[in-house]
């Protein structure tokens, strides 16, 4: 085993125990952070799609999409729902 992969088996034996020593409360906060961090990382990068496809970044699309001169494209009502999904 490389020295790396010691520490990061340190590290996750390290984790595990915290884990276990949390209660039943904070466990259930802590996998709905993660569940919401999760989330939230699916919500960039389906914003990210977008934006490489359309060339425009969800800020500049979401304010051309509010003043009507986009149209409204299926494509554009999910990228207007998943950027404001990410705002709140």
């Amino acid at each position: 085993m490389t020295s790396t992969q010691i520490l990061n088996t340190q590290l996750i034996d390290g984790l595990v125990q915290t884990l276990l020593a949390l209660s039943l409360e904070e466990r259930q906060l802590l996998f709905q952070r993660f569940e919401e961090e999760k989330t939230r990382h699916e919500i960039r990068a389906k914003l990210n799609q977008y934006e490489q496809r359309y060339g425009l970044s969800s800020p500049e699309f979401y304010t051309q999409f509010l003043s009507g001169t986009l149209g409204d494209a299926e494509d554009y009502i999910e990228w207007a729902g998943f950027y404001e999904m990410l705002q709140s």
